[in-house]
């Protein structure tokens, strides 16, 4: 018994001096002899004006403390700090603190920084700065603070719930913020590759994963520092996270996982990209088709431009290739670039259309047939020019009977094309930009009906604007129109059927979603009346006769 009482008394003595030298450590020893040399070698490594707060010691943790930490932005990008935090734990080697009163940093941990990101019209970062050589002062070869962190060597570095917000300069828009950020980072060198990984939340409960290696830092830009990274980003919002601007109308959820490998002059990205709910045109609607995209890209990131290598655009089973460069200058990339499909199933498209702004009448659908096109597209990314040639083969407009809807024909001629109207082909010089879509040297052979061939336009609001020439199928042609023709003198009944063999003109006009179409009846003889007489159609008796004729052609 009297055992157990002294190894009590003998721990109990063991604990009071441990709590007596913690409480004289905790209170000779003033952390704060620290704070000015520790400030100084963090500003000349990072060329920007570093402070820390009162440094407090933490001997269970092996590390002091600095409340509200902050590191000043570059100059030329404004007066508010790059960073703030609530705190930073700064490791130290504490036998060498203790023993030696020598300081000897193993690494940081900062906890709930701020920082911003600004990027300027030229496309210089402001972290672009960081460590740049020619704002490091020059080391005294006396100057023990100088080996405290040698080239800010350090065994790690984390972040911790830190929140990102990325801005331009000047300002458009407002800039965009990105939370729970999270970096850990192994034995951070100025001079050599170090591992590291990043984890974060996007708006609309977006996803951030990057890991891979960096450095060693560039001293003139860190922006142009060695990076090799794998990236992967879930449930992206295009526009809430500042990728796309809601003025270019453009909207969608993505997914990308890309590998990006950079030697500081160019950067290579391999990956894919899927694309949920996107939509491609300000009047169009999410597509419920996704889009799946395998691309290959290389950029200059000096001069900001770039080559798309591949670029494969998978929908369903309808395939696409891109090819091409782009130019960023500001907040502007200029494209140079080409997409080319070939015999695409249309099926596969007809819940990918809405996206582009096309609306088909009401109870209408596409159906079977290909879709082939080669189309350039060339200008700023917000507002580009598109053109080039479209063709379709041997597809249908389910559930719209164009002839009902050309009764001035139908009344002619008998034509019917059926509840549903078989296009056999149709080909078109494509030129998309801002205003519209506009379609020259357009040709279509409809079956039941027979071929048609003009221009026309359709604009923003999907407003149609076509003039067309129908040429009829003689197979289509019935006996109406010979009973019509055998009502007027044979000159104009051979007027009128030498004008419809020639073609019947055709006006559309409406919207996308309710067409209108009616037949010119002025020029459908006006170049064959053209010496038969001196009167207008009031006063001349062909225009007489036409004028009852004109009765047939209805509009609809």
């Amino acid at each position: 018994m009297a055992n157990v009482k002294r190894t009590g008394i003998v721990l109990g003595v063991i604990v009071a001096v441990l709590l007596i030298g913690f409480f004289v450590v905790q209170h000779l020893l003033d952390p704060d002899t620290y704070r000015s040399r520790i400030e100084a070698t963090l500003s000349d490594a990072l060329a920007r004006p570093v402070q820390l707060g009162h440094l407090e010691l933490s001997l269970f943790s092996g590390s002091l403390v600095a409340n509200s930490p902050s590191i000043a932005d570059d100059p030329a990008f404004g007066q508010q700090p790059f960073l703030v935090a609530k705190d930073v734990r700064i490791g130290v080697e504490m036998s060498e603190l203790l023993f030696h009163r020598q300081l000897q940093i193993t690494g940081f941990t900062i906890d709930e920084p701020k920082i911003m990101l600004i990027r300027r019209e030229d496309g210089t970062w402001n972290y672009s700065s960081i460590g740049n050589a020619s704002k490091r002062k020059a080391p005294a070869a006396n100057a023990p603070e100088n080996n405290v962190i040698p080239n800010l060597t350090v065994g790690k570095v984390d972040i911790k719930n830190g929140s990102l917000t990325v801005g331009t300069l000047p300002q458009q828009g407002q800039p965009h913020l990105y939370s729970d950020l999270n970096i850990s980072a192994q034995n951070v060198s100025f001079t050599k590759a170090f591992p590291f990984t990043v984890s974060g939340k996007l708006p609309n409960n977006g996803t951030l994963d990057i890991s891979g290696n960096a450095g060693p830092l560039n001293l003139q830009d860190a922006s142009l520092s060695p990076l090799t990274a794998q990236i992967t980003m879930k449930n992206v919002d295009l526009v809430a996270t500042g990728f796309i601007t809601p003025e270019q109308g453009i909207a969608g959820i993505a997914d990308l996982d890309t590998k990006i490998v950079s030697d500081g002059a160019t950067a290579n990205a391999d990956g894919t990209l899927q694309m949920k709910q996107l939509k491609l045109a300000k009047n169009g609607s999410p597509s419920s088709q996704p889009v799946n995209l395998k691309f290959s890209v290389s950029q200059d990131l000096k001069a900001l431009s770039g080559k798309i290598n591949s670029a494969n655009l998978q929908i369903a089973k309808a395939a696409l290739a891109l090819t091409g460069t782009y130019q960023t200058t500001g907040n502007i990339t200029t494209l140079q670039t080409n997409v080319n499909g070939q015999n695409m199933p249309i099926d596969d498209l007809v819940a990918f259309l809405p996206s582009l702004g096309v609306q088909l009448p009401p109870g209408a659908r596409l159906q079977g047939g290909t879709l082939t096109l080669n189309l350039a597209v060339r200008g700023p990314s917000t507002a580009p020019t598109i053109t080039g040639p479209v063709r379709i083969a041997n597809t249908q407009l389910a559930g719209f009977d164009l002839g009902s809807k050309l009764s001035s024909i139908k009344s002619l001629t008998g034509a019917k094309t059926g509840s549903n109207t078989v296009i056999q082909a149709l080909s078109t010089d494509l030129t998309y930009d801002a205003s519209g879509t506009r379609t020259d040297n357009l040709a279509i052979v409809v079956s039941g009906l027979g071929s048609a061939s003009g221009s026309g336009a359709v604009n923003a609001g999907g407003a149609l604007n076509y003039r067309l020439l129908v040429k009829l199928d003689a197979s289509s042609v019935s006996g109406v129109a010979s009973q019509a023709m055998s009502l007027l003198p044979s000159v104009f009944g051979s007027t009128v059927s030498q004008a419809t063999k020639n073609g019947i003109p055709l006006t559309i006009g409406g919207t996308t979603a309710n067409p209108s179409f009616s037949v010119d009846t002025s020029k459908l003889v006006g170049g064959a009346l053209n010496g038969q007489g001196s009167g207008t159609k009031s006063s001349n008796p062909i225009g007489k006769a036409l004028g009852g004729l004109g009765g047939l052609f209805g509009k609809h």
